[in-house]
């Protein structure tokens, strides 16, 4: 949707692709010009190790605003993923046990704390946790105080929950709640923290509105919902995916290298509007960019994506060693080879088992296929035969983009469960 703002940054934001929806435009340009500290917040439910591509967006744009001054608040939502919010699956999410998710909000926060400025800055972000306020919730007082306040109508009208049930799948009652929970979440930030301001995900919407509508109920004051479009392919599909599975911020879920070869190998179609998203460059000069598709100057400026990207995920990752690595991956192996996944693998282990192990294949069988293809290659020479075993430590590479390394061990017999390093 095209908006128009007199606020500088909103129109660099809209400009770059960050806003997809606002609940009021007027109310949001008047807040970034009118002089006043504008604080802001962001939430994530920790149901899993690490935050993923998915989350890119909210990042760069804490980094952004973070610069002029405009406050970040970081929501780790360890009531919520109790819960679990309403997904367009044909079953709800997985109930956590609270020590899982205790364990996946200490990984994700260290992650974020090399990603954006906690302390020792002018602007600090800020985080919490919602349980901190949840759980002292009572739960007959929430239903008297703040049930009046939601229509049960409106709510089964959400994309949310109306997806569901136009399916006849099960929605259960604790999915239900979960809007309430993040609408009060909104109100507690508006109350106490003075956060005029939500932004979330395309598909946070809902919710979004929920907590807009619950605050002018309850103060009578305007907050406000922004929401950013989805991270998506030229073909509309979500990126984040591979054969391997979701493309993780976290180095020890995926390497850097292989984060950084996830966005050079993305499709030429898709680099504009990434470049806009990801980079500082200017707009009209990236929107020049299309005219390269299918050209050795769009593969540069793809390394310059991946560049950028990277250093926002894994600000001390060395780009000089992952080009170089991917330098050696393209010349056979010329370079060190120092930030691919290396697996430690027991003796005569054989081929078609160790492509599934480290993940190059889903499958012994599509392993074998792939063999019979002369697609896989030790140490850069072709293998013949699915029966070759591995006798020493090697570099394993399926095609030119996929590669892995392979430790020998001898403290690993034959059989032995093989092991990340």
């Amino acid at each position: 949707m095209e908006y128009n703002f007199s606020s500088p940054i909103l129109n660099d934001l809209n400009s770059r692709g960050f806003i997809y929806q606002v609940t009021d435009p007027e109310a949001l340009d008047k807040l970034f010009t009118s002089g006043e500290q504008v604080t802001f917040y962001v939430g994530f439910d920790p149901t899993a190790k690490s935050l993923h591509v998915g989350h890119l967006l909210w990042m760069k744009l804490i980094q952004k605003l973070q610069k002029f001054g405009i406050r970040a608040i970081i929501i780790c939502g360890g009531a919520t993923s109790k819960i679990g919010d309403p997904t367009w699956k044909d079953k709800e999410r997985v109930m956590l046990d609270y020590t899982i998710v205790l364990e996946n909000i200490k990984s994700i926060t260290a992650k974020l704390k090399k990603l954006v400025k906690f302390e020792n800055c002018e602007n600090p972000v800020r985080l919490l946790n919602n349980n901190d306020w949840i759980s002292k919730i009572n739960y007959m007082d929430f239903l008297r105080e703040y049930g009046p306040l939601f229509s049960v109508n409106k709510m089964l009208t959400m994309d949310s929950v109306s997806t569901r049930l136009s399916r006849q799948q099960h929605l259960s009652f604790l999915e239900f709640n979960y809007m309430l929970l993040q609408a009060y979440d909104f109100l507690y930030l508006f109350e106490n923290y003075n956060c005029q301001l939500q932004i979330g995900g395309a598909d946070q919407w809902s919710n979004m509105i929920s907590g807009v509508d619950l605050i002018r109920r309850k103060t009578g004051k305007i907050a406000i919902g922004m929401s950013m479009p989805l991270l998506t392919n030229s073909n509309g599909k979500k990126m984040g995916k591979t054969e391997s599975g979701a493309v993780w911020m976290d180095e020890n879920l995926m390497s850097p290298f292989d984060f950084w070869q996830y966005w050079r190998n993305i499709d030429d179609s898709d680099v504009t509007k990434l470049m806009k998203l990801f980079t500082d460059i200017d707009v009209a000069e990236i929107a020049t960019y299309d005219a390269l598709v299918g050209t050795k100057e769009m593969n540069e400026k793809k390394i310059v994506l991946a560049d950028a990207i990277t250093t926002i995920v894994h600000p001390e990752a060395s780009l000089e060693n992952i080009h170089s690595t991917a330098t050696g991956i393209f010349s056979k192996g010329e370079a060190e080879i120092s930030d691919v996944k290396a697996y430690s693998l027991s003796p005569q282990t054989r081929i078609d088992k160790a492509l599934v192990i480290t993940g190059l294949t889903s499958s012994q069988t599509s392993a074998r296929r792939l063999i019979d293809g002369k697609g896989v290659k030790i140490d850069g020479n072709t293998v013949e035969t699915y029966d070759a075993q591995i006798a020493s430590s090697c570099l394993i590479s399926v095609g030119k983009k996929k590669i892995a390394k392979v430790i020998v061990s001898d403290d690993w017999g034959i059989g032995a469960d093989p092991k990340l390093i």
